[in-house]
């Protein structure tokens, strides 16, 4: 009797380890779950030409873990230099910040093949080019898949609210997929709408988002740069709340005597996430959509070095920097803990996100750090 009751204490030990380590396998980096709903265009553009691969064309997608229609989701479209795993961990720090503020609805990840390959010491400008070629066209995939959900839902009597959320370079995704959406005459007949746009920190040139193309060719800034498309149409016609949030302190964005990021990669062009729509020097009228609405959220981005609890500092900062608020351009969407990365320390610009929603006056929270050395 005796070695039987060992042999089943040994068989539920055994039992419980198989499910432990089952539990972990079952789970992506980050806790996220391996059923974390997902559109995705990984492995469809080379990385080292952001060109369309064989196989592939314009408007194809990759879908997992959809729901069935539910009132509402949200689509967030994560940024530039991210692999499958750093895009899975953006999305999960998304829909933490979305709990921690009491908006529960299907979060959807758009995965898309922003990690491209630059040239030996270009400083990534090769790659960024490429992926901003990339973002571009995956705005048509984007599109179709809304367009496929909007018709299946429609066909079950209860069409849902799409909401749409960038992150930096996704920005150029939801713009090309408005566009796209613009011209698409499925959509117009059927009078679709999308509910809502957020873009976070956008990277992409202040004056895109104009409604006159004359706005971006006669602009004095964009001196080495081409830029053909004004979406402010598509925003005005296709949405009905846009919001652009933006920090005029963002250390990816903003121009600066030394070490600036975008303004480089731009040849000095200015970005919607850190200026806000273009008002010098040219032109001295701009075409705004009516629906257009930005928010500085500087004040909602606290001074922390490392936004996905890593426990390492976020690039471009350095240890023994000093940042300030609205520096840490990947804190848009929260904060982790770095002791426990399950948990949050605050949740970015989430909450003006949520606010919006809800149609409430966003409450800019006030930080109580205003600087921070990194460690």
């Amino acid at each position: 009797m005796e070695n039987n009751n060992k042999f089943f204490q040994y068989l539920s030990l055994f039992v419980l380890v198989t499910l432990f380590i089952v539990s972990i396998s079952c789970s992506q980096s980050w806790g996220q779950p391996s059923s974390f709903p997902i559109i995705s265009t990984r492995g469809q553009f080379d990385l080292e030409t952001g060109k369309l691969v064989e196989g592939h064309n314009s408007t194809d997608y990759e879908s997992m873990n959809i729901p069935d229609c539910p009132p509402e989701i949200a689509i967030i479209v994560h940024g530039f230099g991210l692999d499958d795993a750093k895009a899975a961990e953006r999305f999960d720090r998304t829909l933490m910040s979305l709990q921690a503020n009491n908006y529960k609805i299907p979060l959807i990840g758009f995965s898309w093949d922003s990690n491209t390959i630059s040239l030996p010491n270009d400083f990534g400008w090769f790659g960024w080019l490429n992926a901003k070629s990339i973002s571009k066209d995956n705005g048509p995939k984007l599109a179709q898949f809304i367009l496929d959900y909007m018709a299946n839902c429609k066909n079950e009597n209860k069409e849902s609210k799409v909401r749409l959320v960038s992150h930096s370079l996704g920005a150029r995704v939801i713009l090309s997929s408005l566009e796209s959406l613009h011209k698409n005459s499925i959509w117009n007949n059927n009078n679709y709408k999308i509910t809502s746009v957020h873009l976070l920190g956008a990277a992409v040139d202040n004056e895109e988002i104009s409604k006159n193309i004359q706005d971006i060719l006669f602009d004095g800034t964009n001196i080495g740069t081409v830029k053909t498309t004004a979406y402010g149409n598509s925003i005005e016609q296709e949405v009905i709340d846009f919001y652009n949030l933006y920090s005029p302190n963002d250390n990816y964005l903003e121009p600066k005597l030394f070490m600036q990021i975008y303004p480089s990669y731009e040849f000095g062009d200015w970005a919607l996430g850190q200026s806000g729509y273009q008002t010098l020097p040219y032109p001295i009228s701009f075409s705004l959509p009516k629906n257009y609405v930005q928010i500085d959220v500087e004040n909602e981005i606290p001074p922390i070095c490392d936004a996905d609890g890593d426990k390492k500092t976020d690039s471009p900062f350095t240890k023994g920097e000093t940042i300030s608020l609205g520096d840490n351009h990947i804190g848009y969407v929260g904060f982790r803990n770095a002791t426990d990365n399950t948990k949050l320390v605050d949740d970015g610009a989430i909450n003006v996100v949520v606010d919006t929603w809800n149609k409430v006056e966003p409450k800019i929270e006030q930080k109580l750090e205003l600087t921070a050395i990194c460690n």
